[in-house]
């Protein structure tokens, strides 16, 4: 039997360093909430497959399995399932500019400034760290391959 799981994320920009983000607003709120891209996984599939579907369904961006990420994944007691949390990294935010909805690039600094469900902000700052140690290994392996011998 088919467990049902979430699998969400974000893309991140090699380019600018930003991440895609989207923006929804409640009918009786004028509030907006930020949050990351998602949604249910389906029969048969693994949680990375279920985020690049996700995304090709919601953006039309192709995502190569190579490039998607994991982050983490926890229990989200609102969703009454786990959540599979990834981010894909895309070369450049341009092919994305023309989205319509309510999708926007911004950078982890930004962040800071938004309104996020409790899930969604620990899932960006998690990203974020994901993200930076990723950067900081290949910093390291680069100036160890450079290193003389």
């Amino acid at each position: 039997m088919h467990k049902s799981f979430y699998a969400s994320g974000f893309l991140y920009s090699l380019k600018t360093h930003q991440i895609l983000l989207l923006q929804s607003q409640q009918k009786d709120d004028i509030v907006s909430l930020w949050s990351t891209i998602g949604g249910e996984s389906k029969e048969g599939e693994e949680a990375p497959e279920a985020f690049r579907r996700i995304i090709q369904k919601l953006l039309n961006v192709d995502l190569k399995m190579k490039n998607i990420y994991p982050v983490y994944d926890y229990f989200h007691d609102s969703l009454d399932k786990i959540n599979y949390v990834f981010y894909a990294e895309v070369k450049s935010p341009k092919v994305l500019n023309s989205l319509k909805n309510n999708f926007s690039w911004v950078a982890f600094s930004e962040t800071l400034k938004l309104l996020f469900s409790a899930h969604t902000k620990q899932d960006v700052i998690v990203g974020e760290r994901v993200i930076n140690l990723k950067w900081r290994q290949s910093q390291d392996l680069q100036i160890k391959n450079e290193a003389p011998v």
